[in-house]
């Protein structure tokens, strides 16, 4: 099951923002808004471009940190 997506959303004055979309927490067949899921952080999930949404994707379809011990 995908765990997040991006959608194009357009606003009644023509302004086009893609938006990252998540799972519900609770209800996983409700897609919201990444921020819904942030619990009250500061979570910026709208983008002006197709390009920046999908670059921060990784933000929040689940992709883990790389760590490396590197001393």
């Amino acid at each position: 099951m995908k765990r997040a997506r991006i959608i194009k959303r357009t606003m009644p004055n023509g302004r086009v923002v893609y938006v990252i979309q998540q799972r519900h927490s609770l209800f996983r067949w409700w897609w919201v808004d990444a921020w819904f899921n942030s619990l009250g952080e500061m979570c910026d999930d709208q983008y002006v471009s197709l390009k920046m949404a999908q670059e921060n994707l990784c933000w929040f379809d689940g992709t883990k940190i790389k760590e490396e011990v590197v001393g």
